[in-house]
């Protein structure tokens, strides 16, 4: 419970500015801590919010700053050293039917 309120709180926070990435539709992150009534899947296994339109901020922002990324081997968000990502140019991800966020 104390998580899931830390999460909320937090969300009202703006997002690292070094994070990268986009959504791929794991919907790993709809299952932390309890799995999400409105997390829905696809017949390909791709992930759908169905209240997408309207969801959380917690939900919007994550993963908001990298320690808060508590599934990184899947999630399509990740985040980058602050000193290299002044140097390098950011990276977008390829827009694809899978990169288009629906979690």
């Amino acid at each position: 419970m104390f998580d899931k309120l830390k999460r909320f709180l937090t969300s009202m926070l703006p997002v690292d500015a070094n994070r990268r990435g986009a959504c791929n539709r794991c919907g790993e992150c709809c299952k932390l801590d309890y799995p999400c009534p409105f997390l829905r899947f696809d017949d390909s296994g791709l992930s759908q919010c169905i209240v997408y339109s309207v969801r959380p901020p917690s939900c919007r922002k994550y993963p908001r700053i990298a320690s808060e990324n508590r599934n990184h081997q899947t999630c399509g968000f990740f985040f980058v050293d602050p000193e290299s990502a002044k140097n390098s140019p950011i990276r977008r991800a390829p827009s694809s039917s899978t990169s288009k966020s629906r979690v």
